[in-house]
């Protein structure tokens, strides 16, 4: 059974000293199972870990055989993660650092069996592009979810949504449509023909009339529509719910689309591999209480990245087996955020709001890491290791097309986690890479099982009227703070600190391991680890971030730190040897 986590209570709890070793018939146990010993000081062993508070100073006796140590101070308020928390620490009698490990340099993982300088030069998927597009749409329809609901209950006709009238009539393959593909929500709108070219269970997909030539064949989108059928949609809509079904024709479009490639200017290392767009869940014309949105296809659909071999669109080459690798995780991605806004408009009741979309962000990329498990038949809470990820081409292939994103951003996190936070709303990698990982970390503590499902709580997540920490907080429990801290600890301690507690690690990915192999370049694992000298250390966090220091104590001699925070900072020292 996994344990209880460690509560907001300990982080006040009156000043411990801590001695590597000791004994004696008036020795106590404190929190944690810690020994305190009649000078109030307390021995810990590898593992354990003792809170430094402002109130309280901590003195650490390093007993006959010595120790080393790291100091992790983390933000906890997140009700303000604009503002900002200064910290200072005072240390006398601390020796050097021991091994701090240091940044490495490469800019990404590699994919598994390819080198690190080969996957540099590879585009990288811009996932910025949707989220800054839905919080223009978020802010747009805000307040106007009960209009859209009220003309999607009284069926009233919309000339416009004739424009995507693929409900009026069973589509046919060579069927031909006009769709808007604008990325202005509702003005300046941009018609394309779109070709029906293969229908399935739950898809039809769609081809820009004005796509690059030497693209996909029929065969190649049917397949994709049976991957939807048969992978996709049972994946998603297991773990996130059910989508609405606005346009009648119970099926979700998929839209291979020039417009996106044209998202990407000429020369980029990054490209665009899809997106959603809230505004085509909402009506065309004018409702009670809403202002019309001519630009919607009013349709369950999404964008895709059109193959193009010889780089008609602004010179970027995409060829066909590249975009055929990496579009069925943008599918996954983009049909989390469909579900997501189509359920909160159209299925739950009384929501108001889109979820936030750092939040909204994190379950997509939760998707990916879904669709990996599926495609490597590798599971949650099985601590994979890089030799798990190089047993096969099947996982070799599942983690450079699923999950090797993931990976990346999360990595870089970890190169600035005093500068980063999974609550920061902004469309950078580093946050999407920490609210995945913390929302892997929350479900794998809920869990309390290898084999227990996850699909709960992301369902939880998602069909509710609450957004941001407020969801957190109902879903993990009132204690989120305390549940970051231990996060952010677990950065450090997990599968390198014998005899971390539970809380402290992260069962599903054992990336102390995985990281200097993905790199190729022989280096360490990438957190950000300072060394803490007598001179002590100051600093600045964000809601969520978190600080590392690490010392060492001589044998035989003594320590004291002490903590100077105005904010909400939460700072324990953790044995490490």
């Amino acid at each position: 059974m996994i344990s209880r986590w460690v509560t907001g209570a300990a982080l006040s709890a009156a000043a411990i000293t801590l001695v590597a070793c000791g004994g004696g018939s008036d020795n106590t146990t404190g929190p944690g199972g810690i020994t305190v010993l009649p000078s109030g000081a307390v021995s810990l062993s590898a593992g354990q870990s003792a809170p430094l508070t402002t109130a309280n100073a901590l003195k650490i006796d390093a007993g006959n055989t010595g120790s080393e140590n790291v100091l992790v101070l983390v933000d906890t308020g997140l009700t303000s993660i604009s503002a900002s928390a200064n910290y200072t620490v005072a240390a006398t009698g601390i020796g050097n650092a021991g091994a701090v490990s240091q940044p490495a340099t490469a800019l990404s993982p590699a994919p598994l069996g390819t080198s690190a300088a080969q996957a540099v030069w590879a585009p990288k998927l811009d996932v910025a592009f949707g989220m800054r597009l839905n919080e223009r749409s978020r802010a747009r329809f805000r307040g106007e979810f009960g209009a859209a609901r009220a003309a999607l209950a009284s069926r009233r006709p919309s000339p416009t949504a004739a424009r995507l009238s693929l409900a009026s009539a069973a589509p046919q393959v060579g069927d031909i449509f006009n769709v808007n593909v604008s990325d202005d929500a509702c003005s300046n709108i941009q018609t394309h023909g779109a070709r029906v070219v293969a229908i399935s269970t739950q898809a039809i997909v769609l081809a820009d009339t004005l796509n690059p030539t030497g693209g996909f064949t029929a065969a190649d989108y049917q397949r994709f529509a049976t991957r939807f059928d048969t992978l996709v949609y049972p994946l998603d809509v297991n773990n996130f719910g059910t989508p609405s079904d606005i346009d009648n024709n119970g099926k979700i479009i998929l839209l291979f689309t020039r417009a996106v490639n044209e998202l990407t200017p000429a020369n980029s290392g990054s490209y665009v591999g899809g997106f959603f767009y809230g505004r085509d869940l909402f009506p065309t014309t004018a409702q009670p209480g809403f202002d019309p949105c001519p630009g919607s296809n009013f349709a369950e659909m999404f964008y895709l990245l059109a193959p193009d071999p010889t780089g008609q669109v602004n010179g970027n080459v995409r060829r066909t087996g590249f975009v055929d690798s990496v579009t069925t995780s943008v599918i996954a991605h983009e049909f989390q955020h469909l579900i997501n806004a189509s359920r909160r408009l159209y299925v739950t009741p009384n929501v108001q709001d889109f979820e936030e979309g750092w939040l909204d962000e994190g379950l997509a990329h939760i998707a990916e890491e879904l669709l990996f498990y599926r495609e490597s038949n590798l599971a949650p809470r099985s601590n994979i290791t890089l030799s798990n990820l190089q047993a096969s081409a099947q996982t070799r292939n599942a983690f450079n097309e699923d999950m090797s994103s993931n990976a990346g951003r999360y990595r870089s996190f970890l190169l600035k986690p005093s500068e980063n936070s999974p609550f920061r709303g902004d469309d950078s990698l580093e946050t999407r890479g920490a609210t995945w990982d913390l929302l892997r970390y929350l479900a794998d503590r809920k869990a309390g099982s290898a084999s227990a499902s996850d699909a709960p709580t992301w369902q939880a997540l998602v069909s509710t009227a609450r957004v941001g920490i407020a969801n957190l907080s109902a879903v993990f429990g009132n204690d989120l703070p305390a549940r970051v801290r231990d996060w952010n600890i677990s950065h450090y301690t997990d599968d390198f600190v014998t005899g971390a507690p539970v809380e402290l690690t992260q069962p599903s990915w054992n990336f102390h391991n995985i990281f200097p192999g993905l790199t190729g370049t022989g280096q360490t694992y990438p957190l950000k680890v300072d060394a803490l000298s007598s001179a002590g250390a100051t600093g600045t966090l964000i809601g969520g971030a978190a600080a590392y220091y690490r010392f060492s104590i001589p044998a035989g001699t003594t320590a004291n730190l002490t903590l100077t925070a105005p904010g909400p900072v939460s700072a324990r020292v953790i044995r490490v040897r």
